[in-house]
């Protein structure tokens, strides 16, 4: 079966909690990590931007949760 962003999956439960997993951890990281740029330092990178970004990713992590 191809997900919604065209990658096999085997439709396994077992495999599917294990990327839910992976992927929630890697989207914290991510999270952390924008939290922690100093945005200003970035050309061309507003403060509301960098907000929208982080608000995305969060909102990305709580649709990974959901499945897990």
């Amino acid at each position: 079966m191809k997900t919604s962003a065209g990658l096999q999956d085997s439709g396994t439960t077992d495999e599917s909690t294990a990327e839910n997993v992976e992927a929630d951890l890697d989207l914290a990281e991510l999270i952390e990590l924008h939290e922690n740029t100093d945005w200003s330092e970035i050309p061309g990178i507003s403060a509301a931007e960098a907000g929208a970004w982080t608000a995305r990713l969060i909102e990305a992590r709580e649709t990974v949760q959901e499945g897990l």
